[in-house]
């Protein structure tokens, strides 16, 4: 009987944990999380030309975190994760599909997210790539401000 709870619940759930970087496995996934492509376009943008930023803010409940011109592939599906480690808490953008077929055009995204931690706290936003040659890509720094 617990065999075939056990297969229920597997079946059920169907979802492989995410692909995250190395110190990111206990990161929870950002219910709060919308993107959408920049309206600066990014036709020919590629990792070191797009001049990404940040923001972060107190919003009732928690954080809000925002970030402009990101590049990723072909406006790719993207999803967020955070970590809380003392007064830091950490945003992660990164792709759904971590190994996708064509990875051919950079665009450019941006993205909104409600973290529900509470200021004060130090915000991190960081981006990671799909994986290239099947090698993991590092999350790459966008940007860091305090909130108070």
């Amino acid at each position: 009987m617990t065999i075939a709870l056990v297969t229920l619940l597997a079946l059920l759930g169907g979802c492989d944990p995410p692909d995250l970087p190395a110190g990111w496995e206990e990161a929870q996934a950002l219910d709060d999380f919308s993107w959408e492509e920049s309206d600066t376009g990014g036709g020919g943008c590629d990792d070191t030309a797009c001049e990404a930023t940040m923001s972060a803010r107190a919003a009732a409940p928690g954080l809000r975190v925002s970030g402009e011109d990101l590049p990723f592939v072909g406006a790719e599906p993207v999803e967020g994760f955070y970590r809380r480690n003392g007064g830091q808490v950490d945003v992660l953008v990164q792709p759904v599909d971590m190994d996708p077929e064509d990875d051919s055009c950079i665009d450019v995204i941006r993205i909104e997210a409600g973290v529900p931690e509470d200021p004060p706290a130090t915000v991190t936003l960081y981006r990671r790539s799909h994986h290239e040659q099947g090698e993991p890509d590092e999350p790459v720094l966008v940007g860091s401000v305090e909130v108070p």
